[in-house]
């Protein structure tokens, strides 16, 4: 935080936005995928032609390839002896063969093009590593440490990133062309009856391995585009001023649902929102709301961490305001330690350790619990606060109510429409289920099979717009009502009216209702829809009807009800209807926050009703709770004195009362600790002193405020009378949002348990679940700035393990040399002799681990003999399969080779690490053990092979002669010797760390 501006010129430049400098994890991440996509597809592939090469399973003849029909022909004239490279045979008279190689010439491009493609992902995978332990620096506020090694990173990245990709396409796209010119290489007239290159499976990494590079080559077209799409930005060539950006905002938030239209197919509506202004208060309050004339710079992952932490945080303040009030009231102490220390033979098994306590009795017998507010200061305070009584028959009346009308408000959601389909014979795309006049006193359409089999349908209309809602009028015979329930948010329409939360008045429908609001305010999307639902009540005349002289009901009392944004739209039309309708009653289950002014809010206390589960956020979501959250929010942000990645991890590990403030010590400074001279800071004040000049009026819950409590453990919910005050912050839980959820609400009401009812000891569940004091012995803080750190060349062990990398680098492309030679050792036979023990040189050979030497005759007319001169030939042809079965000591070097190879390149990697980042002490005995057997097995080959190669004397029928053969250490032997000494070197110095503690 904030995104990291890499470079900036007049025309072009790169910033990480939408990531800030230490979100580049996920970079990591997904670029590392990439890596790993294409180390697969690599690996394989050269693996394969690498050992088809090897045992001579793919060799180009005349660079005609394996898959033509006239390669077995040249390839029965390579005999398995000591062959001449000029005269293996001819075919065609004017086609002889001039080469025999294991690497032909259109093999050039795709070696060269492989070999970059792993130089690339061996450069990469190192440039992740320094890339994921740079963005760990610093703090989300601090990003001054953090950026002068992520720019010169960033910028190799994007450069690389250009070079090698566009290399290794060239090379790969040269190497197709060229296998696939002349009839892939057969040449015209020729039908290719073998599998070609193409038709191999490896083929298909090879191509996921080109797709893959060309991706990151779009990167900069892609860039481009979107640096053209900011300078129309800047230039206010389209959008201009405060305005503007406005409309933008309506138009981002409008395109979001659309989208979540076409995902659900229309199933969640969307059909009456056109965009076109129905969002304009919405842009505006979140532009007062997020922005101002200062923009406070921020990225969605400072979010995420910022409520996380502020949950936390608040936690704290929580168990900080009650560990005061233990030590300030006895009262408390004696309700919040349960667990009192008795005698065992004083209390029988079962019974209230604390039930002869006078405080608890005398606090049991008044109804109360304490609870905890939150203060404008951002603290808490601990409240007394009355129990609904099991005893109190008004209490026990009300929570009856309430469990009974939250089945109309559960029901109204998506299941009166489907039963009046399948039962009542209404149409499928019907709006409306209307009965006669003459019908509705009839005792029909019940609702038997939603659980309610008192009461009638009457009405139900399923219209869902911007201004109309769903809603239905039923008659419940067995309490004697007329119900009014309606629909809360399930559409795209509905959300765009909870966003509509700007104040609007009420006086003109005061006037219109016959009631006095002047003065007053409420929600503005949910006044429309309560105007019409108003409106809609008196065009359809079920009421007037229902309440006629002739009808039956005509002493029934009105209830309205409604979850949601039902319960909001139920609370309003409340207040419109209860002119006429002086008994009214309304339960609102978890209406929004933000509904009406604070004096409406306590004269509905007469007939509205509001219920809040635990944490809900949808009672807090109010313009003033969002205000004191985003100030809260970027408070949190100035505290956090860790890397974002540290705090993230340790948020994922769950926290409990007892150790919060220890937690949250090592991950936020105190609150007078905030550093002042980072340009967050200098933002944020800005801001505020912008934002201190604006007013609004504060909308509150309404009506008479029943809080559930959750105890834990599966317990009953606990109901007790709030205050609305304690609904003024948004509370950061996990059960914030799953609290609001309309499903189940019928049980959650119907198990609550009364003050009184059969868990007497009630008060001490609440208070023991919700406060717990606990002391923890402090742990040692470790220090943010000790901990590892990836960095090119950062050197955390000196200088020295430079020197056994460079080393261990000498080591291995000298073994690397070794392999791939076949002039491991030059082997000459000559012929002896005995008389006058003179020799003449018969034949010189070079042999390597892998393949051996052709030779070249001197001859002009290229018919040499066995006894003609010759030299060496640059061409080298792989052992055969005869060959090797019948050396068992040659395929025993080759397998030592391998392991050779393996240990050296974990070691040489490791060696790679310690120069960038601080391994451990069993790391490094690792190095040392594996270089030691590199060490071992480099010496184990040449010992092996000189054996194999080793000097002989064969007889022949002339007794005065013989054929003497002699082995010379050629290149590769050379190679080796160096090899073992740079291994066993690398090694030696790797024991003082190693032995180091």
């Amino acid at each position: 935080m904030p995104a990291l501006q890499v470079f900036q010129t007049r025309f072009f430049g790169f910033s990480t936005r939408p990531f800030a400098g230490d979100d580049l994890h996920l970079v990591c991440i997904l670029v590392g995928s990439l890596r790993l996509i294409q180390f697969i597809c690599l690996v394989p592939w050269m693996l394969y032609n690498f050992i088809d090469k090897l045992k001579g399973k793919n060799i180009w003849i005349n660079d005609i390839p394996y898959w033509c029909p006239q390669y077995q022909a040249l390839k029965d004239n390579v005999t398995e002896d000591i062959v001449f490279s000029k005269s293996i045979g001819e075919i065609y008279e004017d086609s002889a063969i001039v080469r025999v190689s294991s690497f032909e010439s259109g093999d050039g491009p795709y070696i060269y093009g492989m070999v970059v493609a792993i130089v690339f992902l061996g450069i990469n995978v190192c440039w992740l590593c320094m890339l994921w332990s740079a963005t760990s620096l610093g703090t989300p506020t601090q990003p001054e440490r953090r950026d002068k090694y992520l720019r010169p990173l960033i910028i190799f990245q994007l450069i690389a990133g250009l070079i090698f990709p566009i290399m290794i396409l060239v090379r790969g796209i040269k190497f197709t062309h060229y296998v696939r010119t002349d009839n892939f290489r057969c040449g015209q007239g020729v039908t290719v009856r073998g599998r070609t290159l193409e038709e191999q499976v490896f083929y298909n990494f090879y191509s996921v391995l080109m797709v893959t590079n060309a991706l990151e080559i779009l990167f900069w077209p892609a860039s481009f585009v979107g640096n053209i799409v900011r300078f129309v930005k800047k230039q206010g060539m389209f959008l201009r001023g405060k305005e503007e950006k406005e409309h933008r905002i309506q138009y981002m938030f409008g395109f979001m649902f659309r989208c979540l239209q076409c995902l659900s197919c229309g199933k969640a509506g969307g059909k009456d929102f056109k965009n076109k202004g129905e969002l304009k208060d919405f842009a505006v309050q979140f532009m007062e709301l997020a922005n101002f004339e200062t923009n406070v710079d921020f990225v969605l992952s400072d979010v995420y961490i910022g409520l996380v932490m502020l949950g936390r945080d608040q936690l704290e303040r929580r168990e900080a305001a009650i560990q005061l009030a233990v030590k300030e009231n006895n009262i408390i102490r004696n309700l919040v330690r349960p667990q009192l220390q008795v005698e065992n033979n004083s209390k029988t098994e079962g019974e209230d350790p604390i039930a002869s306590q006078p405080h608890r009795q005398k606090l049991q017998k008044r109804g109360s619990v304490y609870i905890l507010q939150h203060q404008e200061s951002s603290t808490y305070q601990v409240c007394e606060r009355h129990l609904l009584l099991q005893s109190n028959e008004e209490d026990r009346l009300l929570m009856q109510d309430l469990a009974y009308y939250s089945r109309y408000a559960q029901i109204i959601y998506k299941r009166v429409q489907p039963l009046t389909v399948e039962e009542f014979g209404l149409e499928d795309n019907a709006t409306h289920f209307t009965r006669g006049s003459d019908t509705l006193f009839e005792s029909r359409y019940r609702l038997s099979s939603l659980d309610c089999e008192h009461a009638m349908l009457s009405y139900a209309c399923f219209l869902n717009g911007i201004v109309s809602t769903p809603y239905a009028i039923l008659v419940d015979t067995a309490k004697e009502k007329v119900v009014i329930t309606i629909r809360g948010t399930i559409s795209i329409e509905d959300m765009v009216v909870d966003m509509q939360y700007k104040p609007a008045g009420l006086e003109k429908v005061g006037v219109i209702c016959g009631t006095d609001l002047k003065g007053h305010c409420c929600h503005k999307g949910m006044l429309a829809r309560s105007k019409w639902l108003y409106n809609s009540l008196r065009s359809e005349k079920v009421i007037k009807t229902l309440y006629s002289d002739e009808s039956p009901f005509k002493d029934y009392g009105l209830v309205v009800c409604g979850h949601s944004l039902g319960g909001g739209c139920a609370s309003l039309l409340a207040v419109m209807l209860r002119p006429s309708f002086p008994s009214i009653r309304c339960f609102a289950y978890e209406p929004p926050g933000g509904l009406i002014d604070e004096d409406l809010a306590t004269k509905c206390e007469d007939f509205i009703v509001s219920t809040v589960k635990q944490d809900d956020i949808v009672p807090r979501l109010s313009h003033q709770n969002f205000d004191a959250l985003r100030d809260n929010f970027f408070d949190i942000l100035a505290r956090i004195k860790v890397p974002k990645i540290q705090a993230f991890h340790d948020t994922r590990t769950p926290c409990t009362g007892a150790s919060v403030k220890q937690r949250n010590s090592k991950i936020l400074r105190h609150q007078t600790d905030i550093p002042t001279d980072t340009a967050f800071y200098q933002q944020l004040q800005k801001f505020r002193s912008e934002r201190a000049e604006a007013d609004y009026e504060k909308l509150y819950l309404p009506g008479k405020l029943v809080h559930l409590l959750d105890p834990g453990d599966s317990r009953p919910h606990i109901p007790y009378y709030a205050s609305k005050h304690e609904f003024n912050h948004v509370a950061i839980s996990k059960t914030m949002i799953s609290d609001h959820r309309c499903f189940k609400l019928v049980g959650f009401l119907q198990n609550a348990q009364l003050c009184g009812g059969k868990e007497n000891s009630m008060v001490s569940f609440v208070c023991n679940n919700s406060i717990a004091i606990q002391e923890e012995e402090e742990e040692e803080e470790e220090d943010a700035e000790s901990s590892r750190f990836f960095m090119w060349c950062s050197n955390p062990y000196g200088r020295f393990p430079i020197l056994l990398t460079l080393g261990a680098s000498i080591a291995v492309l000298c073994s690397i040399l070794s392999v791939t030679t076949c002039k491991f050792f030059t082997r000459s036979v000559s012929v002896y002799q005995s008389d006058v023990g003179d020799h003449s040189l018969f034949k010189i050979t070079s042999v390597g681990l892998f393949s051996t030497g052709l030779l070249d005759c001197d001859k002009l007319d290229q018919n040499c003999t066995e006894f003609d001169k010759y030299t060496e030939s640059p061409y080298c042809i792989p052992y055969s399969e005869s060959q090797l079965s019948q050396n068992d000591w040659l395929s025993k070097a080759q397998i030592f080779v391998a392991c050779q190879m393996v240990f050296a390149f974990v070691s040489l990697l490791l060696l790679c690490i310690s120069t960038c980042y601080r391994i451990g002490r069993n790391a490094w005995i690792v190095i040392c053990f594996m270089l030691l057997l590199s060490t071992l097995f480099q010496g184990l080959v040449f010992v092996i092979h000189r054996d194999n190669c080793g000097d002989s004397v064969f007889p022949i029928e002339d007794p005065s002669y013989s054929i003497v053969t002699s082995c010379d250490r050629g290149r590769g032997a050379s190679s080796a010797i160096a090899a073992c000494c740079f291994y066993f070197m690398t090694a030696v110095g790797s024991i003082y760390f190693a032995c180091k503690k």
